[in-house]
């Protein structure tokens, strides 16, 4: 099930992104979640922090006497880097702004340019996106846990314990499974660094060639990087 999160002072193009939400969905319609706001309050706040269903936002950037949809986007992306983010607006000159915030948007719409065509469009690809997402099962102590691996930042060898770390967006998951046998259930986004690490290369944010140290878009950072893997790695990132 996705939550579509409509937010816009603007009643009719509130109606247009329903509209376009109905059309990209098709038949799956029914079962999506569509909450709409025109103005940011404790309620939004509220769903931001929800962490149930997976979320695709619409935002429009100026909306008087309220947040700008990108200090918004800026709020989601401090606790969610899984939920989709775009942009609705008739400001265009804004698109720098929204570019350089860093906050990871799948797509930066004009309200005067075939916008719900556009946006048909661009939320079926949104649609797909989270559909078409991979999930690690894995039952650890009695307890059962679904991994995205977009959420995956990267996967350390514990030596002590015998184990694999799984570090995420969120926290660290320790599972009884060697790396060999979590590369396999990964796709090509992940790339083994060293003999102990694997990383997720579209979550890297910048690397340290000199000293071999990754650093990732949540702002932490491993030093495993073997010399025989660095040329790999280059080519991936």
């Amino acid at each position: 099930m996705i939550e579509f999160v409509i937010y816009d002072d603007q009643k009719e193009y509130c109606s247009m992104i329903l509209d376009s939400i109905r059309q990209a969905a098709g038949e799956s319609f029914e079962q999506c979640v569509v909450k709409i706001f025109y103005k940011y309050d404790k309620a939004f706040e509220n769903v931001i922090k929800e962490d149930k269903l997976s979320k695709i936002y619409i935002l429009d950037i100026e909306v008087p006497n309220s947040k700008s949809g990108i200090d918004i986007a800026r709020f989601i992306r401090k606790k969610d880097w899984n939920s989709i983010i775009i942009l609705v607006t008739s400001h265009v000159e804004l698109s720098y702004e929204a570019l350089k915030a860093q906050i990871m948007l799948l797509d930066f719409i004009c309200k005067q340019n075939n916008c719900a065509i556009n946006l048909v469009k661009t939320l079926k690809k949104a649609i797909h996106k989270i559909n078409d997402r991979k999930i690690l099962n894995y039952e650890i102590c009695g307890m059962f846990h679904r991994i995205y691996t977009d959420d995956i930042l990267y996967i350390q060898k514990d030596s002590i314990e015998r184990k694999s770390l799984i570090k995420t967006t969120y926290n660290i998951i320790p599972v009884n499974e060697s790396l060999i046998e979590i590369m396999d259930e990964l796709d090509d986004r992940f790339y083994q660094t060293h003999r102990s690490c694997i990383v997720n290369t579209e979550r890297i944010r910048d690397i340290n060639w000199k000293e071999n140290i990754i650093f990732f878009d949540d702002g932490s950072s491993i030093d495993y990087l073997a010399r025989d893997k660095r040329k790999g790695l280059k080519e991936r990132v």
